[in-house]
């Protein structure tokens, strides 16, 4: 009985001290376990993180110019942009055979729509609520997102001092949103 006993806790103790080598000593492999449990959302993206994942990822489709000098006056939100370019990743892949561009995950999507009200600028407050839930349509990560305050959003409060590099950032408006 101790035997058997022995032998599970020996077990056990090589599975944890793998875990520990794979995840915390610097690895490929452990790099790519991190990642995913970041896109998943087991693990918060840090400000700077969150930040080369917003470039990697929208410079797929978009260039640096186009993202940098978006402005409220141009389109909506980014938490609606951010709607918008999952529904544009799906159908893009349904309708190319060829070309796929890998799909974004809740996680990323609050982490990038942080990125760009940080470092350009949240716009939610001039849009009726309402109106920013129905262009949401369901998209319920989202509208928890839009329902968190900037302040609380760790990315967005983390860089709502900063700007990226050539943006065109305008003042956001401070006044109550509208309903």
């Amino acid at each position: 009985m101790t035997r058997r006993l022995i032998i599970a806790g020996l077990c056990v103790l090589a599975l944890v001290s793998g875990a520990s080598l794979l995840l915390f000593v610097p690895n490929p492999l452990g790099g790519k376990l991190i990642s995913a449990a970041k896109a998943q959302g087991y693990i918060a993206y840090t400000p700077d993180e969150a930040i080369t994942l917003a470039y990697q990822r929208c410079s797929t489709c978009h260039s640096e110019n186009k993202m940098l000098l978006y402005c409220s006056r141009c389109g909506p939100p980014f938490v609606v942009v951010a709607h918008f370019m999952r529904r544009y990743v799906e159908i893009t892949n349904r309708a190319n055979n060829g070309i796929t561009v890998e799909p974004f995950t809740d996680a990323e999507l609050a982490a990038i729509t942080q990125v760009w009200n940080g470092l350009i600028g949240n716009w939610e407050s001039d849009w009726p609520r309402q109106d920013l839930k129905k262009l949401l349509a369901g998209d319920e990560p989202l509208i928890r997102l839009l329902q968190t305050a900037p302040a609380d959003r760790p990315i967005e409060a983390a860089l709502r001092h900063r700007s990226a590099p050539g943006s065109y950032k305008e003042e956001t408006n401070t006044t109550a949103p509208r309903s």
